[in-house]
């Protein structure tokens, strides 16, 4: 099951498939669905089960301990910088700066990945 789903061209469109089934919950669904809650934050699992994929077939070894420890790092970093410059500490705050940075991250992450899986894989690295 995991081989097929970390196949690298097949990720890709699960990733659709998924994000697009989110959508259409979101849309149907927007009585039940949580105000502040938006889709690239379920999508997040997602795309660390595709860099999980993509990182152990480039590189042979698993490039999510090494986020993990990236994540800790800038919520360490961000929360002396939020402290500094404020006098105050609001965890809602943070935590929304927090998610929406990984987020990007994590998407660029992805993305990274995946343009280097499709140039090793046309021979052009």
């Amino acid at each position: 099951m995991f081989t097929a789903i970390a196949t690298w061209y097949i990720m890709p469109i699960v990733i659709l498939i998924i994000w697009m089934a989110l959508t259409f919950l979101k849309k149907n669904f927007a009585k039940y669905w949580p105000k502040r809650l938006r889709i690239i934050d379920i999508m997040m699992l997602v795309l660390l089960l595709g860099i999980h994929g993509l990182s152990v077939t480039l590189t042979g070894l698993s490039l999510l301990p090494f986020l993990a420890f990236a994540a800790s790092a800038f919520g360490l970093v961000l929360t002396v910088y939020l402290v500094y410059t404020e006098d105050d500490f609001r965890v809602r705050r943070f935590f929304v700066i927090y998610w929406r940075t990984l987020d990007i991250f994590i998407v660029g992450m992805y993305i990274i990945l995946l343009l280097i899986q499709v140039a090793s894989f046309l021979g052009i690295m």
